[in-house]
């Protein structure tokens, strides 16, 4: 983004906000049952874990031509690292549920960076609220990136809602995976795809917390 011919890099910075914000609310999630101490080790294991696993590179001729972020590959990231902390510290479940709640803030904020930044475009679409990158494709475009945030925001909060649901992560996860594959018929990918790799992970995603709910519901049964 350019203010005053000036180059911002304002992508870096909402990809910094969002896991500011992500860091933020796992402090507060866990400040009341985990020691401070554990809770920094976690969030520098969160963070590091997301950026590892959520971070891709293109090449050309031998170079790194660009770098970009995945947004699936951070999640999972960012959940690995909980599985491993939790092997590290006894609390069952309390770092994987703080991470898998944390995440539609997270990537909410981020997708502010695309929208600045002008990646992961949407469809042609000439009508209200379109948005035109004149350094780009130079069309009207679906806004998807800013849909995405705010559905991804309205989901952060419905999730805070669930906390006396006993299936309160798995139904974020669902709703967040079911949002996330629903949205994607929006980008501009699927002029050239029938599905892509993102829809394809939140099937998974899907998939393994309805079998979830359904193992918690026969505990509950027995």
């Amino acid at each position: 983004m350019i203010i005053n011919e000036i180059k911002f890099p304002i992508y870096g910075v909402m990809i910094l906000l969002s896991l500011v914000a992500g860091c933020t609310f796992l402090y507060f999630y866990l400040h009341k049952i985990i020691e401070k101490k554990y809770i920094f080790l976690f969030i520098v294991q969160y963070v590091s874990y997301s950026l590892i696993t959520g971070v891709s590179f293109k090449f050309k001729m031998g170079n790194i031509e660009k770098v970009s972020l995945s947004s699936y590959g951070g999640a999972i990231g960012a959940i690995i690292a909980a599985i491993v902390f939790e092997k590290i510290y006894s609390k069952k479940n309390v770092f994987i549920k703080a991470s898998i709640l944390s995440l539609p803030l997270v990537y909410s904020i981020s997708k502010l960076g695309c929208f600045f930044a002008g990646c992961c475009y949407g469809l042609p679409y000439k009508g209200i609220f379109s948005v035109t990158y004149t350094a780009n494709l130079n069309i009207p475009l679906v806004p998807i990136q800013l849909m995405e945030t705010i559905t991804f925001l309205i989901i952060f909060i419905i999730s805070l809602y669930l906390k006396n649901n006993k299936n309160q992560v798995f139904i974020t996860l669902i709703i967040s995976a079911l949002a996330k594959f629903l949205l994607d018929f929006l980008r501009y990918d699927h002029l050239t795809k029938i599905i892509t790799t993102n829809q394809i992970i939140s099937i998974i995603f899907i998939i393994i917390a309805i079998i979830m709910i359904m193992k918690n519901k026969s505990r509950q049964k027995r």
